[in-house]
Protein backbone atom coordinates (compact mmCIF):
# COMPACT_ATOMS: atom_id res chain seq x y z
CA UNK A 1 0.00 0.00 0.00
CA UNK A 2 1.74 3.34 -1.03
CA UNK A 3 2.22 5.63 2.20
CA UNK A 4 -0.34 8.31 1.13
CA UNK A 5 -3.16 5.70 1.64
CA UNK A 6 -1.45 4.33 4.41
CA UNK A 7 -2.65 7.25 6.42
CA UNK A 8 -5.55 8.30 4.97
CA UNK A 9 -7.90 6.90 8.38
CA UNK A 10 -5.43 9.28 10.23
CA UNK A 11 -5.74 12.33 8.10
CA UNK A 12 -9.50 11.62 8.71
CA UNK A 13 -9.11 11.35 12.29
CA UNK A 14 -6.88 14.99 12.90
CA UNK A 15 -9.53 16.62 10.11
CA UNK A 16 -12.54 15.50 12.72
CA UNK A 17 -10.48 16.02 16.08
CA UNK A 18 -12.12 19.22 16.97
CA UNK A 19 -15.16 17.68 16.31
CA UNK A 20 -14.61 14.61 18.00
CA UNK A 21 -13.38 16.76 21.09
CA UNK A 22 -16.66 18.43 21.63
CA UNK A 23 -18.52 14.57 21.73
CA UNK A 24 -18.61 12.44 24.82
CA UNK A 25 -16.69 9.58 24.54
CA UNK A 26 -16.04 6.93 26.66
CA UNK A 27 -12.18 7.47 27.74
CA UNK A 28 -10.93 4.23 25.92
CA UNK A 29 -12.44 6.13 22.74
CA UNK A 30 -10.70 9.65 23.45
CA UNK A 31 -7.81 7.69 24.20
CA UNK A 32 -7.60 5.90 20.84
CA UNK A 33 -8.34 9.55 19.10
CA UNK A 34 -5.40 11.11 20.70
CA UNK A 35 -3.34 7.98 20.05
CA UNK A 36 -4.30 7.83 16.19
CA UNK A 37 -3.61 11.86 15.63
CA UNK A 38 -0.62 11.77 17.22
CA UNK A 39 1.16 8.63 16.03
CA UNK A 40 4.12 9.62 13.98
CA UNK A 41 3.58 13.51 14.21
CA UNK A 42 6.00 14.33 16.73
CA UNK A 43 3.85 14.89 19.52
CA UNK A 44 4.91 11.67 20.93
CA UNK A 45 8.66 12.70 20.57
CA UNK A 46 11.34 12.31 18.22
CA UNK A 47 14.42 9.80 17.80
CA UNK A 48 17.53 10.95 15.85
CA UNK A 49 20.29 9.08 13.89
CA UNK A 50 23.50 10.17 13.07
CA UNK A 51 25.89 8.63 9.86
CA UNK A 52 29.13 7.51 11.51
CA UNK A 53 31.13 9.66 8.84
CA UNK A 54 28.70 12.96 10.15
CA UNK A 55 27.01 12.42 6.72
CA UNK A 56 23.79 12.60 7.31
CA UNK A 57 21.10 13.04 10.60
CA UNK A 58 17.50 11.19 10.10
CA UNK A 59 14.92 12.08 12.53
CA UNK A 60 12.33 9.57 13.16
CA UNK A 61 8.90 10.27 15.06
CA UNK A 62 7.50 7.66 17.60
CA UNK A 63 4.66 5.58 17.27
CA UNK A 64 1.60 5.57 19.53
CA UNK A 65 1.88 1.67 19.10
CA UNK A 66 -2.34 1.99 19.83
CA UNK A 67 -3.83 -1.37 19.21
CA UNK A 68 -6.54 0.24 16.91
CA UNK A 69 -4.14 2.26 14.63
CA UNK A 70 -3.45 1.28 11.53
CA UNK A 71 -0.35 2.99 10.58
CA UNK A 72 0.91 1.15 13.77
CA UNK A 73 -0.61 -2.66 12.74
CA UNK A 74 1.44 -3.76 10.13
CA UNK A 75 4.20 -4.72 12.46
CA UNK A 76 1.77 -5.57 15.24
CA UNK A 77 0.06 -8.10 12.94
CA UNK A 78 3.42 -9.43 11.81
CA UNK A 79 4.60 -10.00 15.52
CA UNK A 80 1.36 -11.60 16.74
CA UNK A 81 1.43 -13.93 13.20
CA UNK A 82 5.43 -15.09 14.68
CA UNK A 83 4.34 -15.72 18.05
CA UNK A 84 1.47 -17.61 17.54
CA UNK A 85 3.16 -19.74 14.41
CA UNK A 86 5.14 -21.05 17.80
CA UNK A 87 2.56 -22.16 19.68
CA UNK A 88 -0.05 -23.81 16.95
CA UNK A 89 0.71 -27.51 16.06
CA UNK A 90 0.83 -28.14 12.48
CA UNK A 91 -2.06 -30.40 12.79
CA UNK A 92 -5.31 -29.97 10.49
CA UNK A 93 -8.14 -27.27 12.28
CA UNK A 94 -11.20 -26.38 12.47
CA UNK A 95 -12.43 -22.88 12.31
CA UNK A 96 -15.36 -22.11 14.04
CA UNK A 97 -17.70 -18.99 15.14
CA UNK A 98 -20.12 -18.08 17.41
CA UNK A 99 -22.43 -15.22 17.32
CA UNK A 100 -24.65 -13.34 19.80
CA UNK A 101 -28.42 -12.79 19.19
CA UNK A 102 -29.52 -9.44 17.94
CA UNK A 103 -31.97 -9.47 20.97
CA UNK A 104 -29.15 -8.76 23.27
CA UNK A 105 -27.27 -5.56 21.53
CA UNK A 106 -28.79 -3.14 23.64
CA UNK A 107 -27.79 -5.20 26.94
CA UNK A 108 -24.78 -5.30 25.27
CA UNK A 109 -23.83 -1.84 25.47
CA UNK A 110 -23.83 -1.19 29.14
CA UNK A 111 -22.07 -4.25 30.08
CA UNK A 112 -19.54 -4.89 27.47
CA UNK A 113 -16.93 -6.33 29.90
CA UNK A 114 -19.68 -9.16 31.50
CA UNK A 115 -21.23 -9.84 28.04
CA UNK A 116 -16.91 -10.27 26.54
CA UNK A 117 -16.32 -12.59 29.41
CA UNK A 118 -19.16 -14.66 29.53
CA UNK A 119 -19.09 -15.70 25.41
CA UNK A 120 -15.27 -16.27 26.10
CA UNK A 121 -16.50 -18.58 29.22
CA UNK A 122 -19.39 -20.46 27.32
CA UNK A 123 -17.60 -20.94 23.77
CA UNK A 124 -14.79 -22.52 25.71
CA UNK A 125 -16.90 -24.74 28.04
CA UNK A 126 -19.21 -25.75 24.94
CA UNK A 127 -16.50 -26.82 22.90
CA UNK A 128 -14.28 -28.59 25.74
CA UNK A 129 -17.05 -30.10 27.18
CA UNK A 130 -18.40 -31.80 23.56
CA UNK A 131 -14.83 -33.03 22.42
CA UNK A 132 -14.23 -34.40 26.08
CA UNK A 133 -17.21 -36.36 25.84
CA UNK A 134 -16.01 -40.16 24.69
CA UNK A 135 -19.11 -40.18 22.22
CA UNK A 136 -17.48 -36.89 19.66
CA UNK A 137 -13.99 -37.79 20.65
CA UNK A 138 -12.90 -37.82 24.15
CA UNK A 139 -9.70 -35.67 23.51
CA UNK A 140 -8.96 -32.63 24.48
CA UNK A 141 -8.17 -29.86 21.92
CA UNK A 142 -6.24 -26.34 21.15
CA UNK A 143 -8.37 -23.34 21.47
CA UNK A 144 -7.52 -20.17 20.20
CA UNK A 145 -10.31 -17.95 20.37
CA UNK A 146 -10.58 -14.16 19.06
CA UNK A 147 -13.23 -11.65 19.76
CA UNK A 148 -15.06 -9.38 17.12
CA UNK A 149 -17.94 -6.63 17.48
CA UNK A 150 -18.32 -5.93 13.89
CA UNK A 151 -19.97 -6.58 10.59
CA UNK A 152 -18.64 -6.09 7.03
CA UNK A 153 -20.59 -2.77 7.39
CA UNK A 154 -18.98 -1.78 10.35
CA UNK A 155 -21.99 -2.27 12.11
CA UNK A 156 -22.25 -3.56 15.47
CA UNK A 157 -21.95 -7.85 15.24
CA UNK A 158 -19.83 -9.17 18.40
CA UNK A 159 -18.79 -12.97 17.23
CA UNK A 160 -16.06 -15.27 18.53
CA UNK A 161 -13.54 -16.80 15.83
CA UNK A 162 -12.05 -20.07 16.72
CA UNK A 163 -9.61 -22.20 15.84
CA UNK A 164 -9.88 -25.82 17.21
CA UNK A 165 -7.48 -28.76 16.52
CA UNK A 166 -8.83 -31.84 14.40
CA UNK A 167 -8.06 -33.79 17.69
CA UNK A 168 -5.93 -33.48 20.78
CA UNK A 169 -4.64 -35.69 23.57
CA UNK A 170 -6.90 -38.11 25.53
CA UNK A 171 -7.46 -38.66 29.51
CA UNK A 172 -3.91 -41.07 29.10
CA UNK A 173 -1.54 -39.01 27.08
CA UNK A 174 -2.36 -40.21 23.59
CA UNK A 175 -3.02 -38.10 20.62
CA UNK A 176 -6.60 -38.96 19.48
CA UNK A 177 -7.38 -37.58 15.60
CA UNK A 178 -10.82 -35.76 15.40
CA UNK A 179 -13.21 -36.92 13.02
CA UNK A 180 -14.92 -35.74 9.86
CA UNK A 181 -16.64 -33.12 11.87
CA UNK A 182 -16.14 -31.64 15.35
CA UNK A 183 -18.61 -32.20 16.96
CA UNK A 184 -22.67 -32.25 15.87
CA UNK A 185 -23.44 -28.79 15.03
CA UNK A 186 -27.35 -28.89 16.92
CA UNK A 187 -25.89 -30.27 20.15
CA UNK A 188 -22.78 -27.42 20.26
CA UNK A 189 -25.61 -24.62 19.78
CA UNK A 190 -27.88 -26.04 22.32
CA UNK A 191 -25.55 -26.59 23.95
CA UNK A 192 -23.65 -22.90 23.80
CA UNK A 193 -27.32 -21.16 24.13
CA UNK A 194 -28.05 -23.51 27.11
CA UNK A 195 -24.96 -21.80 28.71
CA UNK A 196 -25.16 -18.30 28.06
CA UNK A 197 -28.86 -17.83 29.04
CA UNK A 198 -28.10 -19.35 32.20
CA UNK A 199 -25.18 -16.87 32.99
CA UNK A 200 -27.37 -13.51 31.85
CA UNK A 201 -30.52 -15.06 34.19
CA UNK A 202 -28.61 -15.57 37.39
CA UNK A 203 -26.78 -12.21 36.42
CA UNK A 204 -30.28 -10.27 36.10
CA UNK A 205 -31.30 -11.65 39.28
CA UNK A 206 -28.13 -10.85 41.10
CA UNK A 207 -28.30 -7.48 39.73
CA UNK A 208 -24.81 -8.05 38.85
CA UNK A 209 -25.27 -6.68 35.15
CA UNK A 210 -26.55 -2.98 34.41
CA UNK A 211 -29.73 -2.28 32.78
CA UNK A 212 -30.28 0.27 29.90
CA UNK A 213 -32.61 3.39 30.95
CA UNK A 214 -35.81 2.31 29.28
CA UNK A 215 -35.53 -1.57 30.08
CA UNK A 216 -37.04 -2.74 33.17
CA UNK A 217 -35.78 -6.68 34.44
CA UNK A 218 -39.20 -7.58 33.20
CA UNK A 219 -38.70 -6.20 29.86
CA UNK A 220 -35.19 -8.61 30.08
CA UNK A 221 -36.84 -11.63 30.81
CA UNK A 222 -38.77 -11.27 28.16
CA UNK A 223 -36.41 -10.66 25.80
CA UNK A 224 -34.39 -14.06 27.30
CA UNK A 225 -37.67 -15.97 26.79
CA UNK A 226 -37.42 -14.98 23.07
CA UNK A 227 -34.19 -15.95 22.72
CA UNK A 228 -34.61 -19.34 23.45
CA UNK A 229 -37.21 -19.51 20.37
CA UNK A 230 -35.01 -18.69 17.84
CA UNK A 231 -31.90 -20.73 16.47
CA UNK A 232 -28.43 -18.99 17.06
CA UNK A 233 -26.26 -18.51 14.44
CA UNK A 234 -22.99 -20.90 14.91
CA UNK A 235 -21.08 -21.93 11.78
CA UNK A 236 -18.39 -24.71 11.87
CA UNK A 237 -16.00 -24.76 8.55
CA UNK A 238 -14.42 -27.89 7.29
CA UNK A 239 -11.02 -29.03 8.17
CA UNK A 240 -8.22 -26.72 7.08
CA UNK A 241 -4.62 -28.34 6.68
CA UNK A 242 -3.23 -26.25 8.92
CA UNK A 243 -4.20 -23.42 10.85
CA UNK A 244 -2.46 -20.45 9.17
CA UNK A 245 -4.85 -19.90 6.82
CA UNK A 246 -7.32 -18.49 9.32
CA UNK A 247 -4.45 -17.25 11.57
CA UNK A 248 -4.05 -14.51 9.17
CA UNK A 249 -7.61 -13.90 8.85
CA UNK A 250 -7.91 -12.97 12.30
CA UNK A 251 -4.68 -11.01 12.17
CA UNK A 252 -6.00 -8.65 9.88
CA UNK A 253 -8.55 -7.85 12.16
CA UNK A 254 -6.80 -7.98 15.65
CA UNK A 255 -4.63 -4.74 15.19
CA UNK A 256 -5.81 -1.27 13.45
CA UNK A 257 -9.63 -1.56 13.61
CA UNK A 258 -12.11 -3.12 12.01
CA UNK A 259 -11.77 -1.15 8.47
CA UNK A 260 -8.59 -1.74 6.00
CA UNK A 261 -7.65 1.29 3.87
CA UNK A 262 -7.01 -0.15 0.83
CA UNK A 263 -10.95 -0.78 0.48
CA UNK A 264 -11.71 2.71 0.77
CA UNK A 265 -12.42 3.85 -2.70
CA UNK A 266 -13.77 7.54 -1.90
CA UNK A 267 -12.68 10.27 0.92
CA UNK A 268 -14.27 13.75 0.45
CA UNK A 269 -16.64 16.39 2.89
CA UNK A 270 -19.56 14.79 1.51
CA UNK A 271 -18.89 10.89 2.45
CA UNK A 272 -16.49 8.17 2.44
CA UNK A 273 -16.95 4.86 0.30
CA UNK A 274 -15.89 1.46 0.92
CA UNK A 275 -15.92 -2.13 -0.27
CA UNK A 276 -17.05 -4.72 1.02
CA UNK A 277 -18.30 -8.35 0.53
CA UNK A 278 -22.24 -9.13 1.58
CA UNK A 279 -21.97 -12.62 3.24
CA UNK A 280 -25.57 -13.25 1.81
CA UNK A 281 -25.32 -12.94 -1.68
CA UNK A 282 -21.51 -12.80 -2.11
CA UNK A 283 -21.26 -10.00 -4.28
CA UNK A 284 -19.36 -7.17 -3.39
CA UNK A 285 -20.45 -3.63 -2.93
CA UNK A 286 -19.97 -0.17 -2.23
CA UNK A 287 -21.24 1.12 1.11
CA UNK A 288 -20.92 5.15 1.49
CA UNK A 289 -21.01 7.32 5.27
CA UNK A 290 -20.73 10.67 6.50
CA UNK A 291 -16.76 11.14 7.68
CA UNK A 292 -18.29 11.62 11.10
CA UNK A 293 -20.27 8.15 10.56
CA UNK A 294 -17.68 6.20 9.66
CA UNK A 295 -15.51 7.66 12.61
CA UNK A 296 -17.78 7.10 14.72
CA UNK A 297 -18.42 3.60 13.66
CA UNK A 298 -14.54 2.58 13.81
CA UNK A 299 -14.33 4.12 17.65
CA UNK A 300 -17.55 2.40 18.38
CA UNK A 301 -15.64 -1.21 18.44
CA UNK A 302 -12.02 0.04 20.20
CA UNK A 303 -11.90 -2.59 22.65
CA UNK A 304 -11.77 -0.63 26.50
CA UNK A 305 -8.61 -1.14 28.25
CA UNK A 306 -7.55 -4.13 29.65
CA UNK A 307 -10.10 -6.46 27.64
CA UNK A 308 -8.19 -9.54 25.95
CA UNK A 309 -10.14 -9.94 22.68
CA UNK A 310 -7.90 -12.94 22.06
CA UNK A 311 -7.53 -16.02 24.61
CA UNK A 312 -6.40 -19.69 24.81
CA UNK A 313 -7.56 -22.75 26.22
CA UNK A 314 -6.88 -26.48 25.88
CA UNK A 315 -4.13 -27.66 24.64
CA UNK A 316 -2.98 -23.41 23.84
CA UNK A 317 -3.41 -22.13 27.48
CA UNK A 318 -0.55 -21.27 29.05
CA UNK A 319 -0.47 -23.70 31.49
CA UNK A 320 -0.49 -26.78 28.87
CA UNK A 321 2.70 -25.86 27.86
CA UNK A 322 4.10 -29.41 28.73
CA UNK A 323 1.11 -31.47 27.29
CA UNK A 324 1.73 -29.10 24.07
CA UNK A 325 5.64 -29.59 23.50
CA UNK A 326 4.50 -33.56 24.28
CA UNK A 327 2.10 -32.22 21.06
CA UNK A 328 4.39 -30.41 19.38
CA UNK A 329 7.24 -33.38 19.08
CA UNK A 330 4.32 -35.37 17.20
CA UNK A 331 3.33 -33.01 14.70
CA UNK A 332 5.67 -29.94 15.36
CA UNK A 333 4.28 -26.40 15.00
CA UNK A 334 3.97 -23.50 11.79
CA UNK A 335 7.67 -22.00 12.34
CA UNK A 336 9.07 -22.61 9.11
CA UNK A 337 5.98 -21.63 7.32
CA UNK A 338 6.34 -17.93 5.63
CA UNK A 339 3.87 -15.71 6.70
CA UNK A 340 1.66 -13.71 3.78
CA UNK A 341 4.46 -11.14 3.31
CA UNK A 342 7.24 -13.63 3.21
CA UNK A 343 9.17 -12.04 6.37
CA UNK A 344 9.58 -11.95 9.96
CA UNK A 345 9.08 -9.34 12.16
CA UNK A 346 11.82 -7.16 13.51
CA UNK A 347 12.12 -5.59 16.96
CA UNK A 348 14.50 -2.50 15.43
CA UNK A 349 14.42 -0.85 12.23
CA UNK A 350 17.79 -0.10 10.45
CA UNK A 351 18.41 3.04 9.02
CA UNK A 352 21.57 3.64 6.43
CA UNK A 353 22.79 6.80 4.87
CA UNK A 354 21.86 7.81 1.73
CA UNK A 355 25.88 8.74 1.01
CA UNK A 356 28.00 5.98 2.57
CA UNK A 357 25.65 3.47 2.77
CA UNK A 358 26.63 3.14 6.80
CA UNK A 359 24.22 2.51 9.89
CA UNK A 360 22.58 5.32 11.43
CA UNK A 361 23.57 5.24 14.95
CA UNK A 362 21.33 6.49 17.45
CA UNK A 363 22.30 9.81 18.80
CA UNK A 364 19.60 11.35 20.80
CA UNK A 365 15.67 10.96 21.88
CA UNK A 366 13.13 13.93 22.74
CA UNK A 367 9.54 12.40 24.45
CA UNK A 368 10.55 9.02 24.32
CA UNK A 369 9.17 7.80 28.10
CA UNK A 370 5.13 8.44 28.21
CA UNK A 371 3.80 10.31 31.36
CA UNK A 372 2.24 8.21 34.12
CA UNK A 373 -1.65 8.35 35.15
CA UNK A 374 -4.71 8.35 33.75
CA UNK A 375 -5.33 11.96 32.11
CA UNK A 376 -5.22 12.03 28.53
CA UNK A 377 -4.22 15.42 27.83
CA UNK A 378 -1.21 16.31 26.40
CA UNK A 379 1.36 18.20 28.83
CA UNK A 380 2.65 21.52 26.54
CA UNK A 381 5.77 21.16 28.04
CA UNK A 382 6.44 17.98 26.41
CA UNK A 383 7.51 19.66 23.43
CA UNK A 384 10.37 21.42 24.95
CA UNK A 385 11.88 18.65 27.10
CA UNK A 386 15.70 18.27 26.45
CA UNK A 387 16.60 15.88 24.87
CA UNK A 388 17.89 12.75 25.98
CA UNK A 389 22.30 12.45 24.40
CA UNK A 390 23.22 8.75 23.86
CA UNK A 391 26.52 9.84 22.96
CA UNK A 392 28.87 13.00 23.06
CA UNK A 393 28.13 15.46 19.87
CA UNK A 394 29.32 18.87 19.20
CA UNK A 395 26.19 20.20 17.74
CA UNK A 396 22.36 19.69 19.25
CA UNK A 397 20.21 16.99 17.53
CA UNK A 398 17.76 19.17 18.11
CA UNK A 399 19.21 22.08 15.42
CA UNK A 400 18.68 19.35 12.78
CA UNK A 401 14.58 20.02 11.97
CA UNK A 402 13.71 19.26 8.44
CA UNK A 403 11.00 16.82 6.44
CA UNK A 404 13.49 14.98 5.05
CA UNK A 405 14.23 11.81 5.95
CA UNK A 406 17.81 12.06 5.17
CA UNK A 407 19.69 14.90 4.98
CA UNK A 408 22.87 16.62 5.31
CA UNK A 409 24.56 18.01 8.33
CA UNK A 410 26.65 20.53 7.39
Amino acid sequence: MDAGRSILLQNLFQSYKPALDSLKLPLHQRKAVESITACRSGALGTSYYRCPNNHAVHEQHHSCRHRSCYRCSRAAQQRWVDAQKKRLLNCPHFHVVFTLPSEYRALWQYNRAWFIGAMFACVQSSLLQLTRNPRYGGYTPGLLLNLHTWGRRLNFHPHIHGLVTAGGLTAQGEWRDAKKILVPIRALKLLYRGKLQAMLKQALYQQAIKLPPDMRIGDCLNLHRMAYQKQWSIRIEEQYRHGRGVLLYLARYLKGGPLNPAQITRCDAKGIGFFYKDHRDGRTKLLTLSPLSIIRRLLSHVPPKGVHTVRYYGLYATACRNKRNRCRALHGDLSSLESASGGTAKDAVNWFCQRCGEALRLIARQGWRRQKGNSIKRDKARATTPLVQQEDQHAPANALRTRDPCYSAA
